[in-house]
């Protein structure tokens, strides 16, 4: 989602007149190092936006630009390197599969243009276009400013929830869509969708019992709580003793402790198992080594 982010960025720019290529990644059957949907955006002078493979095809895919630049026809083609993996300009790619792209010529007012502007400033799906992670914080203290930059270089819209003024400061977390001053003693509201996941880093035990009912019955795909299993498991007897209660399905989606398996042990380190368990639950993996993995790593047709 952060190409995304990045070439509307680029567009938005753009005199009424002006045009780019807008390269698309289409199908991929085999090895491929991007999936379909990944997008490069091409200016007349040369210079992209995004990636549309891991930097083997970017060259030839400038040179096929040209012509749609120049005639505005959209054209798709095709690169195959099963029968010989060597075969894209003589460039062991080291993979073999099938990859096909489209160019298009687009503008400013431009249908996809608009439809990428709905997906991540609305939030509105369209096809293999989808709203990028929304990432609800719950507390702005010192371990929290490493998730928020490295969820914003994933490209994910960033919230912070705090209830204590001095630490809910831009100037702590610069990357952050939104910075949200909650009452001390009432529950946030709480907007999400589908494509949410929330963090409980309060280190407050009274206000993530304010805080955690709202998130299990909300929409968030991940909830996660920063502390020992046994917290959460106090958390939630004492909020089952009060008469609140959870389906199976929202407790399926609270994450406790947070985080992957990965030994962290600085705010730095912790801040990567938590975004690396969002992006592990949004795409229904489990976080293990690759190498152990049978079959494609991105589970598409294979050749």
């Amino acid at each position: 989602m952060k190409e995304i982010s990045d070439i509307l960025d680029r567009v938005a720019g753009f005199k009424p007149d002006e045009r780019a290529v807008l390269a698309t990644v289409i199908e991929v059957i085999g090895s491929g190092y991007r999936l379909p949907g990944a997008r490069m955006l091409i200016l007349p002078d040369g210079t992209t936006s995004g990636t549309v493979s891991g930097g083997c095809l970017e060259a030839d895919v400038l040179e096929r630009a040209k012509r749609v630049l120049e005639t505005g026809e959209t054209e798709i083609f095709t690169y195959d390197t099963t029968d010989n993996e060597a075969s894209v300009f003589s460039l062991n790619m080291g993979c073999r599969g099938i990859i096909r792209i489209r160019l298009e010529s687009i503008g400013k007012d431009s249908e996809i243009i608009a439809k990428m502007d709905a997906a991540y400033h609305s939030r509105e799906a369209f096809d293999d276009i989808v709203p990028p992670i929304a990432l609800l914080m719950f507390g702005a203290g010192t371990d929290a400013i490493p998730l928020v930059r490295i969820a914003s270089e994933l490209g994910w819209q960033i919230t912070v929830h705090d209830h204590r003024p001095a630490f809910l400061v831009a100037e702590r977390f610069p990357a952050a869509k939104t910075l949200v001053l909650d009452t001390a003693d009432l529950s946030p509201e709480i907007t999400s969708d589908a494509y949410t996941a929330a963090v409980m880093m309060t280190h407050n035990y009274s206000r993530d019992r304010l805080v955690l009912p709202k998130l299990l019955r909300s929409n968030a795909f991940y909830v996660g709580a920063l502390g020992p299993k046994r917290r959460t498991e106090q958390l939630l007897g004492e909020l089952a003793a009060a008469g609140e209660s959870f389906t199976d399905e929202q407790l399926s989606r609270l994450y406790a402790p947070i985080g992957l398996d990965i030994g962290a042990d600085t705010p730095e380190a912790i801040a990567l198992s938590i975004a690396a368990e969002i992006q592990s639950v949004i795409k229904h993996r489990n976080g293990g080594h690759l190498r152990q993995r049978q079959g494609s790593i991105y589970d598409r047709e294979q050749i």
